[in-house]
């Protein structure tokens, strides 16, 4: 929302191509040593890591295995022939696929992670170990086109090592996944997997169309109508607690790569938590957004019921941010009647309107909450408006907006009705110009004057997180976008401020809070194991 006096000069992104993933057709001039010589050396090196005798020499022996396998990897990955027939060149094998190593067969590319440009340094998140850190990629279909369900746009990313074991006659590949193993066992002794956290995510939003998104999905939401929905960061694992994340206005769900990758190189998270990233067209009224929310919700939730037992689905975790917070509140919230008569004073009974109208007022004012969450967490939500959507320039880009014509029409209906006796004689339903996302967020719309008149559920751990933008840590505090007035709502079992402006999910401090929520969840559904702890050799200089 911050963006939006940026947006009058519309600017559509052009693509000039498609990015790629990182490919290697010619050996690198460092990687042309012999192999057999490198070979060697890399399998004296393995000899020292399997020796516990040698336990002082292991550091010495790590780093030059891995400077040898950096090579090895490189005569692998280069020129045109399939995996196994590149292994067979250097007198090794591809290691067969399981549930803790990657199945080649599925990869459209793998690539050492160095080969990803960082967007931001002073969030990388690294830990040194044996093997060399790389990123599988496995393309789906981009923004527009067919996928399969809950599949990200454009392809899933998935964070491995790279070993190659020299416990068998003949070198075996392996490429663990590295967000279910920890350590690799060399000769029976175990030693800690080095991992990249950073850049498998950097690459997806290279990659995914998500990000591109921004002005498109305000100024002309129908084009991305499509793409509404929820996409599943790896593939569900009934196992693990599902953290979904939603995003705000003139956003995607990009908004929250610096939180996932924080959290991505934390054992505990990795052990129990699954992302799940919601898009949406942020054009659209905040309550039909709420409305395609919670149906997309409780589809995903359908699903995975489908795939097993639903116990930490019950345990759900929501995190929202801006106008996300207000899909999040509504979805979850029995409206009663409160909404309705917000809008109507007419009965819903008694209302003249044709029966998909009828049907929209229903699914958006008079429906039935979701409740698979335990925990939200709002960050910057405007809970009762923002003076920005009152401001005229405001107002200028509010009416670039074009809504769906199936929803306009609905809207148009309804908002006929709401307006009553007021139209007779005096206007056409044709001159009403219905609430855009923008328009919606004024703090005198009806949608918040009756949100405000609902309680939170009382079975569900809320927390709030605002940013402040130099007022000072204060109730007279705002990011720039909401102010403190509108972003604390009660009761909450925490609320902070922090110095940001309204891209909240930015902060690194709100990071650290969300990653404090999600530890507590853990404890309060007797889930967090003793030692689910930090590993001491992660790199968290950016903390």
């Amino acid at each position: 929302m911050h963006y939006l006096f940026l947006l009058l000069p519309v600017v559509f992104l052009c693509h000039c191509g498609a990015p790629q993933p990182p490919a290697c057709h010619s050996l690198p001039f460092a990687s042309r040593d012999p192999a057999d010589v490198v070979l060697e050396n890399a399998r004296l090196n393995w000899a020292i890591l399997a020796d516990p005798g040698k336990k002082a020499q292991w550091p010495a022996a790590e780093q030059e295995y891995n400077k040898a396998l950096g090579i090895l990897f490189d005569k692998l990955r280069c020129g045109g022939d399939d995996w196994p027939s590149q292994a067979a060149a250097l007198g090794t094998a591809i290691s067969d696929p399981s549930k803790l190593n990657e199945d080649l067969s599925k990869v459209d590319a793998l690539f050492p992670a160095s080969k990803v440009r960082i967007r931001n340094e002073a969030r990388l998140q690294r830990a040194p170990g044996l093997g060399i850190p790389a990123v599988a990629w496995t393309a789906t279909s981009p923004v527009g086109s067919p996928r399969p369900r809950f599949y990200p746009p454009n392809g899933q990313p998935r964070n491995l090592s790279v070993i190659l074991d020299f416990d068998t006659p003949v070198p075996q590949w392996h490429f663990p996944m590295r967000w279910r193993q920890e350590n690799y066992l060399v000769d029976g002794n175990s030693h800690y997997l080095a991992a990249d956290w950073t850049a498998p995510i950097d690459f997806f939003w290279y990659m995914c169309d998500l990000d591109n998104l921004r002005i498109q999905n305000v100024i002309i939401p129908e084009r991305f109508a499509k793409e509404t929905g929820l996409y599943f960061f790896q593939p569900y694992d009934p196992t693990k607690i599902p953290v979904v994340m939603v995003h705000g206005l003139v956003s995607s769900p990009e908004a929250y790569r610096d939180i996932i990758n924080d959290l991505s190189a934390e054992p505990w998270f990795r052990e129990n938590y699954q992302v799940w990233l919601y898009n949406y067209p942020t054009g659209t009224p905040w309550l039909y957004s709420a409305i395609k929310f919670r149906q997309n919700m409780q589809a995903a939730s359908a699903y995975a019921r489908s795939k097993g037992d639903d116990t930490n689905l019950k345990k759900m975790v929501i995190l929202s941010h801006s106008m996300g917070g207000l899909l999040t509140r509504t979805a979850i919230t029995d409206p009663g009647t409160a909404l309705y008569d917000a809008h109507f004073n007419t009965p819903f009974s008694q209302l003249k309107v044709n029966s998909d109208t009828r049907e929209l007022i229903k699914q958006g004012l008079l429906y039935k909450p979701y409740t698979d969450p335990k925990r939200v967490a709002f960050m910057a939500v405007p809970h009762r408006g923002s003076p920005m959507a009152n401001f005229r320039g405001t107002a200028l880009i509010s009416n670039l907006i074009r809504l769906p014509k199936t929803l306009t029409i609905g809207i148009l209906d309804a908002t006929a009705q709401s307006l009553g006796g007021s139209l007779a004689g005096t206007a056409e339903s044709e001159t009403i110009r219905p609430p855009t996302a923008i328009s919606s967020l004024s703090p005198n719309s009806r949608g918040f004057k009756g949100l405000n008149k609902l309680p939170l559920p009382k079975d569900i751990t809320f927390h709030s997180i605002m940013g402040d933008k130099g007022q000072g840590d204060t109730t007279e505090s705002s990011d720039g976008v909401v102010p403190y007035w509108s972003s604390h709502v009660t009761p909450v079992a925490s609320e902070l401020i922090v110095s940001s402006n309204h891209s909240v999910p930015n902060n690194i401090e709100a990071s650290d809070e969300i990653r404090r929520i999600l530890l507590l969840h853990l404890k309060a559904e007797g889930k967090l194991k003793p030692g689910n702890n930090p590993s001491p050799r992660l790199n968290r200089a950016a903390r």
